[in-house]
């Protein structure tokens, strides 16, 4: 995806540019521009746009000459690994998904106390 295509479709998933934005659930900690071949090549869906708003993957393949720009994301996860003592909020959770992700933040710590 070409980056206007993502600025036009991120104006339409959200015009006011207030919500939060993430790659995997994480949260997005940069964005940088890259050579097409840094840290492995490039990977680009073909897509047939006429088969829009469907599924619309026709081919692929791999680039290793221009740029590409790198969005950076970083999870709790990570966070925790890089400050084991980094406060979490769990207070916009339910509770049963508050047990479930306070024993995952205790586990983070206990790794990143191990290391």
């Amino acid at each position: 995806m070409k980056t206007k295509e993502l600025i036009r479709q991120l104006n339409i998933a959200d015009p006011t540019g207030e919500e939060e934005v993430c790659v995997g659930n994480a949260d997005i900690l940069f964005v940088e521009s890259e050579p097409a071949y840094y840290d492995g090549h490039l990977q680009v869906l073909i897509r047939d746009t006429t088969k829009d708003p469907y599924y619309n993957v026709v081919g692929a393949k791999y680039v290793g000459k221009g740029k590409k720009v790198c969005i950076k994301y970083h999870s709790i996860e990570s966070a925790i690994m890089e400050n084991p003592e980094l406060p979490v909020d769990f207070s916009e959770i339910s509770t049963v998904d508050n047990k479930y992700y306070l024993e995952c933040v205790k586990q983070y710590r206990r790794e990143a106390l191990e290391d």
